[in-house]
């Protein structure tokens, strides 16, 4: 066999398994997502949310305010493909990580086991640094923690619970006032 041929050959057979395996990378960012699968993952979800705003002596939990049919709402009706795909993705390896990890579900887990996991997978979801980090994200979308966290903190700051027992809040505000300095053991403000 003469060598020039083999060398097209074999770029040949190089160049496509790299267009594969990219078309594969490519189809699972935007294959349409199952979102019946957020129906059956509601407890869980709900049980994530709760441990990213648990419920205080004078505060309620995330769970308390509706967090977790939000999130469930959100990610069906306000997030992209990208998104959504890593969101359920995520969802589905929770478990997985528990089970392997504690040997037993997320649930049954304590306090600090339930913290420890939402680390491992905010950890795992972390961009790279610089412009190479912000690539990605363009091409990626946000990770799994990342929607998660920003749905909850979001339901959880626009519930009635969230935003009158947790937060302060004026239901008939006077004239606006820029910059107010907080009372000593005030809450932060709940509306803009």
């Amino acid at each position: 066999m003469n060598r020039r041929r083999a060398i097209k050959r074999l770029s040949l057979l190089a160049g496509g398994i790299v267009l594969s395996l990219g078309g594969g990378l490519v189809y699972d960012l935007y294959k349409t997502p199952s979102l019946k699968l957020l129906d059956t993952y509601k407890g869980l979800i709900g049980d994530l949310a709760d441990t990213i705003i648990p419920a205080t002596v004078d505060s309620p939990g995330a769970r308390e305010a509706g967090a977790g049919d939000f999130i469930v709402r959100m990610v069906r009706d306000c997030t992209n493909k990208k998104s959504q795909n890593h969101f359920i993705d995520g969802l589905r390896s929770v478990p997985e990580y528990t089970e392997k990890k504690y040997k037993r579900s997320f649930g049954a887990c304590s306090l600090e086991e339930r913290t420890a996991v939402l680390t491992h997978f905010e950890q795992s979801g972390k961009p790279y640094k610089g412009w190479l980090g912000k690539v990605d994200h363009q091409l990626e979308g946000d990770s799994f923690f990342v929607t998660l966290k920003n749905y909850t903190v979001l339901g959880y700051c626009t519930s009635k619970p969230g935003a009158t027992q947790a937060l302060s809040y004026d239901y008939i505000p006077g004239k606006y006032v820029g910059v107010v300095p907080l009372a000593q053991g005030q809450r932060a403000w709940a509306t803009k």
